[in-house]
């Protein structure tokens, strides 16, 4: 019996991972869709018929993120909407630093993985699942 219950805290604890390593970043690569906005303990999904998704392209630790919209020819709308970003490590964290003419904000990984992907940004967290064409 004990020794179930060690196989059963030691695939628990080896299957836990938090921490964003640099081996990780390039699953940020691809398009994103927001499923919903979590803020003070209430939930908020996205409305309205305009579908846009935000795609990232990283290249070691620096990268640009667009808002794009898929169309049915399995094409994409490129909005104007552009941000360069930076991939900072600090402490146990990973962050997105963005920096434009009119501000400065840093955007907290805090989960990442081929799926999935949750950022933190004034007490705010951003849920998004990753955008596979239907096309």
């Amino acid at each position: 019996m004990y020794r179930i219950i060690i196989l059963y805290l030691l695939v628990l604890c080896l299957g836990c991972k938090n921490q964003i390593t640099p081996s990780d970043i390039d699953l940020l690569n691809g398009y994103w869709n927001i499923e919903y906005i979590t803020h003070k303990n209430e939930t908020f999904y996205p409305k309205g018929a305009t579908k846009l998704l935000d795609f990232y392209e990283v290249n070691k630790r620096e990268g640009i993120r667009k808002k794009v919209q898929p169309q049915l020819d399995n094409k994409f709308l490129v909005t104007e909407d552009l941000n360069n970003f930076k991939i900072i490590f600090k402490d146990k964290y990973c962050y997105l630093s963005f920096q434009t003419v009119l501000d400065q904000w840093q955007e907290k990984i805090v989960e990442l993985n081929e799926n999935k992907l949750v950022l933190e940004h004034q007490d705010k967290r951003y849920n998004y699942k990753r955008f596979y064409s239907d096309y």
